[in-house]
């Protein structure tokens, strides 16, 4: 994409005038941001849904991927220790 294309996506005024660039904007996609807190919870989802089938393999694969992103994250809470009281027993 050069510089005249990114300034005409840019610009809503031409957009108003122009049915072509008005055509470019709403068929150019925009990266969502990156939301952790998004993530984490999909990560949470998957990992129960592999604990009731079993799917260690699965297990697996989603607790590495918290650990980086609570590695990414720090300060934040932490996705580890949701999937850990998953895995715990609940004490009564």
């Amino acid at each position: 994409m050069n510089t005249q294309t990114l300034r005409s996506l840019s610009d809503a005024d031409l957009a108003r005038r122009s049915p072509l660039v008005a055509q470019a904007r709403a068929l150019t996609l925009v990266p969502a941001p990156h939301d952790p807190d998004r993530l984490a919870l999909q990560l949470l989802t998957e990992f129960r849904a592999a604990w009731a089938r079993g799917d260690e393999s699965r297990m697996t694969e989603v607790i590495l991927d918290a650990a980086e992103l609570d590695a990414a994250h720090r300060g934040g809470p932490r996705l580890m220790d949701e999937i850990r009281g998953i895995q715990t027993p609940a004490v009564a």
